[in-house]
């Protein structure tokens, strides 16, 4: 789904597509997906990247430096594509799936997260491990213009132990720390762009209600809205205008809709609804003048 100047457009691809980012210039997307797919897409272009990779890619961050793509999935599966489409293994410990990546602000260091509190930072070809998560950790949010970023996770590891939802990582210290515990998986969070909160999103996972909560830097306060069974899944500020762009999954099929909103501060309000198609990503581009949502009839909250 493709949102500017107050104008929807959808376009259907072939193929299952997980997440995106856009590219470099800010022009076009880039599309990760099963089978070890990366696919450029611009206007009406499809140029697909041959990674060599089988295993279903989960997540997508481009080099603000360079604009090398980083691309995370399944069974530890982890490239890097430089510009020349020159594609290089990243290195990591262990076979889980990995569920999350993100280049730092200045481009310097990535993390990469994933299922049982699998943490990574890669720096200068090399990836490091970082201790300290539990549960499956689930998307990364770096805060703007500083070393700091939040990582999601759901709130329950192996055999249904308790794990904290919400952790940080600081990059100087490489130190991450428990920052808020419950009973909601918390999937997406973004961070204002001048930084003086976040949103983080999720659903309570008993009772199903959907969960929107502003992050100050120490506590979470929770958004009201129609949120029962409703599953946001991810969040993206414009960095712009005071807006942010918000997107639900389902649990099941018959279970919910996909649902596109936008939050003002005031009020949170859909702007596209679906019953085939359950979004998994969505990102403005860099001069918030067009916003892009990624669904497909197969995601569910929990395999985002």
């Amino acid at each position: 789904m493709h949102y500017a100047n107050g104008k929807l457009l959808t376009r259907e691809l072939q193929g299952i597509f997980r997440s995106f980012a856009w590219n470099l210039q800010g022009h076009g997307v880039i599309l990760v997906g099963n089978n070890g797919r990366i696919v450029k897409v611009e206007k009406q272009r499809l140029v697909t990247i041959p990674t060599g990779m089988r295993e279903n890619f989960r997540a997508i961050s481009i080099s603000p430096l360079d604009g090398s793509i980083l691309a995370v999935g399944n069974a530890g599966s982890a490239i890097l594509v430089d510009e020349e489409a020159n594609v290089s293994k990243v290195q990591v410990s262990g076979s889980e799936n990995l569920r999350a990546a993100s280049w730092n602000p200045d481009g310097t260091l990535a993390l990469i997260a994933g299922n049982s509190g699998n943490l990574f930072a890669y720096k200068d070809e090399t990836t490091q491990v970082i201790e300290g998560g539990r549960a499956n950790l689930r998307h990364i949010a770096w805060r703007p213009n500083t070393g700091l970023a939040l990582v999601t996770s759901n709130c329950f590891a192996e055999e249904f132990i308790p794990s904290p939802n919400l952790f940080s990582y600081e990059a100087e210290t490489q130190v991450v720390n428990p920052l808020n515990e419950g009973r909601a998986d918390l999937i997406g969070a973004d961070w204002k762009p001048d930084g003086s909160s976040a949103i983080v999103v999720g659903y309570d996972v008993i009772w199903h209600n959907g969960v929107i909560s502003t992050f100050d830097g120490q506590n979470l306060s929770p958004i009201e809205f129609p949120n029962r069974r409703v599953y946001p899944v991810a969040v993206s500020w414009n960095p712009k205008e005071p807006v942010a762009a918000i997107v639900s999954a389902v649990a099941q099929p018959g279970m919910g809709e996909g649902v596109v909103y936008l939050y003002d501060e005031r009020s949170i309000q859909p702007i596209f609804r679906s019953n085939t198609f359950f979004f998994s990503a969505v990102n403005w581009n860099r001069d918030g003048t067009e916003l892009v949502a990624l669904g497909s009839s197969v995601t569910r909250a929990f395999n985002c």
